[in-house]
């Protein structure tokens, strides 16, 4: 029973002292004692506690890159909506769940496309979308990882007729 106690007191007093008083600390508990953050290089508003990216980046960068895609000629120039059929989403990044629907819901918010699925025989494009990651490290061991994603866009001939790409880069200090 003493045993079970002071254990619990051990605990308890670790934990209370892993939490630091620091004014630019998040508030959450580390076990190191130290807040480390992670922010996205152009934009001083988020905060990160690590290197992978949060929903919120996900929307933002895919709503770019699709808005970067709809402005172009390809679309400006067309007299009738584009039908497209959007393909599925290849990530060859560390974070296998990072998804991407933003991109079809942004498309078909747009107004600009009618989007098909991809069982549809009458379309005028296929859309393939990938995300890749670079991972880098310093000798002091701070980490940068870049996002890169990419659109491409294909005609019916399978003749590629438009490629977009955007890129986040995510860095964490010691």
């Amino acid at each position: 029973m003493k045993l079970k106690l002071l254990s619990l007191v051990l605990a308890t007093a670790a934990l209370t002292g892993c939490a630091t008083s620091d004014s630019s600390n998040t508030g959450s508990f580390l076990p190191i004692g130290r807040t480390q953050t992670v922010s996205i290089q152009d934009s001083s508003a988020r905060i990160h506690l690590d290197t992978k990216v949060a929903l919120n980046d996900i929307i933002a960068f895919s709503e770019n890159l699709t808005n970067k895609m709809l402005a172009s000629p390809v679309f400006k120039n067309a007299k009738n909506k584009p039908k497209i059929v959007v393909g599925k989403l290849r990530n060859t990044t560390h974070d296998e769940n990072i998804r991407i629907q933003e991109i079809q819901e942004t498309l078909f918010n747009s107004g600009v496309v009618r989007v098909l699925d991809g069982s549809a025989t009458n379309f005028n494009y296929i859309m393939q979308t990938e995300i890749t990651d670079t991972v880098q490290r310093a000798p002091d061991g701070q980490k940068m990882v870049d996002y890169s994603m990419k659109i491409k866009l294909f005609n019916v001939s399978g003749e590629l007729v438009g490629q977009w790409s955007d890129d986040l880069s995510l860095f964490k200090s010691r």
